[in-house]
């Protein structure tokens, strides 16, 4: 049987899954030609940079840790921990920082999203450190907009995965007896979560790995309209 006709709903994770070019954080980043995009003027290119990077690997040791996933700060917050800039300008760095963070949705991604909103039920739920209409706007340009029945942004919350709180708060938006997918590259913040909340699992591994807690292995999501399973979507061992 087609993995797709084993599924009423598939829940989605985005980066990675079917959005890519996200989270330009490195060290060559030009992050002061993104701030006078934006109409900033008044700090250096190195009060800029060490700004958005400060910010970045503040909120990233954060959110390793477990006593983050229910109480995670949001960017504007972490702009203020961690940035030392007057405070006029840190709206500015969160405009920087959040077109740093978002991606962009491929026109074939866009296209297989479109055709399995066609035949099931999509939710989303994702982790972004940024206020989500960066993304929606991304989602309209690509043609998505309407295709997903919930989308669950952990920044419109203090939650981020692996909690259980954002998967919980997406199931909510379908029947009970819904026969539901989880999508996602993340063993750690998306299959595992998901598997323990009892849903069925595919993990996106580019490398081939394998792992218990995963139902299904794609190379990508795009695989997932294979027609009949191949090594690539075989169900692997389930967990002890």
């Amino acid at each position: 049987m087609a993995i797709l006709d084993q599924f009423s709903v598939l829940l989605f994770d985005m980066n990675g899954t079917f959005m890519f070019g996200e989270d330009r954080f490195g060290a060559s980043e030009d992050f002061y030609t993104t701030y006078h995009s934006v109409g900033g003027v008044t700090l250096t290119p190195a009060q800029v940079s060490a700004g958005i990077r400060g910010c970045y690997e503040g909120m990233l040791g954060i959110c390793r840790s477990s006593e983050s996933y229910d109480d995670f700060p949001s960017l504007a917050e972490g702009l203020r921990r961690y940035a030392d800039v007057p405070d006029g300008e840190l709206s500015r760095l969160e405009q920087v920082f959040t077109l740093h963070e978002r991606g962009s949705v491929p026109p074939d991604y866009a296209a297989l999203l479109r055709r399995l909103s066609q035949t099931h039920q999509l939710g989303l739920v994702t982790n972004i450190w940024a206020r989500k209409e960066a993304w929606l706007s991304e989602f309209e340009r690509a043609g998505i907009a309407d295709v997903f029945t919930c989308r669950i942004f952990s920044s419109d919350s203090r939650s981020i995965k692996p909690s259980p709180t954002l998967f919980r708060r997406a199931l909510q938006s379908f029947p009970a007896d819904s026969r539901v997918l989880f999508i996602g590259d993340s063993l750690h913040r998306d299959i595992m979560p998901a598997k323990a909340l009892e849903l069925a699992t595919a993990w996106i591994s580019t490398s081939g790995e394998v792992s218990p807690y995963a139902d299904f292995i794609l190379p990508s999501l795009l695989a997932i309209e294979a027609k009949t399973p191949n090594t690539a979507l075989e169900p692997t061992p389930t967990a002890p």
